[in-house]
């Protein structure tokens, strides 16, 4: 019996001394992690912390499970500062470094684009450019200007001073030729901030950009502008770039002298590059030139050139004077209506419609003087070949010293040789021989009068009718085509 109590004993001592080892582990987890009981259902520990003559303040922390099921207590990020006025929004500047971009090591940062024209002017077909002045807006996020605001739709205006202390997307003008305009005030831009880090730029810029022309249509043609803006420096993983819709807006009271603006489209234009994939945005605007200019100025007059090159069909062929001085004055008025054209737009090989109007009006004022000319000249030889004929036929009547000697046109057999009456003879052979020639002369002249006035009539129906055709044919063609106004 004494036995039982002995083993009794020792199993009561193993299981105090077993109790005593999980009450000292117990107490060393709880020194490691917080109370189950002090955990609110939120799952936060609240925490007091004072100091002295300050008031006690509270801080939370956030329980996060990890995946194999643990929880680990993690800080969330300190509240945004209130800003009360510009003062606090400066503070954020003192730690703020423009050299990082927002969400470093992060995703990319997306930034909106969108312009409002101002003007359009100093189109140039030489040097094929435009100028340009517009509106250049930018929205894009930056977590660090984060603040609580203290009124109802409170931004924070920076001034201008402190603008380059911003980081701004390096964003350059791609087809730019010259940018050398100064602005009449250094108040041409803004930077404005939203509580949730939102950030509006805009800059008022004026820039000459290149625009290639084709001039094959001219002056009926339509030309298409671009202007084209990306990042200099920063690939697609650091920043993209997008168009806000709409992407362009203009100024309604725009007027150009000679184009009418039909239109804006935009469009990204990023590619791959052999350092890396950049972004673009494209905005292209279409330019229709206005064609009455060049109707008042250039068709009507060189038309009205070749219909005064007709009037030489009018006039007699015989009045070489007359119809040379009009037809030399019009070859020359239409050379210099056709250098005139050119000078205006730079030189090219292929042709363009008015190259072609003018080309023809050239040809039809140049044939006009070559009608006179051949007309002229036929008429005089065929007076001049019938004389030489009757008097090669006669060279036995004339003496070498050019004395009529007999009647051409008379027999040798009747010809007076009588000495006393061979004075007298003479006078009446030389009074015949003149009038028969002149009688020769009159017939051939009136041929040849004939001949030049068929050639006339029918160069005053050919040239009139051929020319309407052209016109028919040449406007049925370019006004299909033009998209514009006369």
């Amino acid at each position: 019996m004494a036995v039982v109590p002995r083993v009794l004993f020792l199993r009561v001592m193993i299981l105090c001394f077993v109790m005593r080892i999980c009450d000292a582990v117990n107490g060393t987890s709880a020194s490691t992690s917080p109370s189950p009981t002090a955990a609110t259902t939120a799952g936060t520990v609240p925490a007091t912390s004072t100091t002295a003559g300050a008031m006690p303040t509270t801080t939370t922390r956030a329980e996060t499970t990890t995946p194999s099921g643990t929880q680990v207590a993690t800080t969330p990020p300190p509240a945004p500062p209130e800003m009360n006025s510009m003062r606090d929004f400066y503070r954020i500047l003192e730690t703020y470094d423009m050299r990082i971009r927002p969400n470093d090591q992060g995703p990319g940062v997306h930034v909106l684009m969108q312009m409002y024209v101002e003007s359009i002017a100093s189109i140039s077909e030489i040097s094929m450019d435009y100028v340009i002045t517009f509106y250049f807006r930018m929205w894009w996020n930056d977590p660090r200007f984060r603040f609580t605001p203290t009124q109802p739709n409170q931004t924070a205006q920076l001034h201008v001073a402190a603008r380059s202390l911003v980081w701004t997307p390096d964003v350059y003008f791609l087809n730019e030729k010259d940018a050398g305009y100064r602005a009449s005030s250094a108040f041409t831009s803004l930077l404005w901030v939203w509580p949730n880090g939102d950030i509006l730029s805009s800059q008022k810029k004026t820039l000459k950009n290149s625009c290639p022309m084709d001039f094959r249509m001219y002056p009926f043609d339509a030309q298409f502008c671009k202007i084209q803006l990306g990042p200099y420096g920063m690939t697609t993983d650091d920043l993209v770039i997008e168009w806000k819709e709409p992407a362009v807006e203009t100024n309604p009271g725009i007027e150009l002298p000679e184009y009418v603006i039909d239109g804006w489209t935009w469009t990204s234009c990023g590619g791959n590059y052999s350092i890396g994939e950049f972004g673009c945005n494209q905005a292209t605007f279409k330019l229709v030139r206005s064609v009455g200019y060049y109707i008042t100025q250039t068709y009507v007059p060189s038309a009205l050139i070749v219909a005064l090159s007709w009037l030489t069909f009018w006039i007699s062929p015989l009045q070489a004077p007359a119809r040379v001085a009009l037809g030399i004055t019009t070859v020359l008025t239409s050379t210099t209506l056709t250098s005139a054209t050119r000078s205006s737009i730079p030189r090219f090989s292929y042709i363009r419609a008015i190259d072609i109007w003018m080309l023809v009006c050239t040809i039809y004022v140049f044939t006009a003087l070559v009608e006179f000319a051949a007309a002229h000249h036929f008429s005089r030889r065929k007076q001049e070949s019938q004389i030489s004929n009757q008097m090669y036929k006669n060279k036995d009547a004339f003496q070498t010293n050019g004395i009529l000697k007999v009647h051409p046109f008379q027999n040798e057999k009747d010809v007076v040789t009588d000495g006393k009456d061979k004075k007298k003879e003479n006078q009446d052979v030389e009074e015949d021989f003149d009038e028969d020639v002149a009688q020769a002369m009159a017939e051939s002249d009136e041929r040849g009068q004939m001949i030049a006035a068929k050639i006339d009539l029918m160069s005053k129906i050919f040239f009139p009718a051929t020319f309407i055709l052209f016109n028919i044919i040449y406007w049925a063609v370019y006004m299909g085509s033009y998209e514009g106004k006369v």
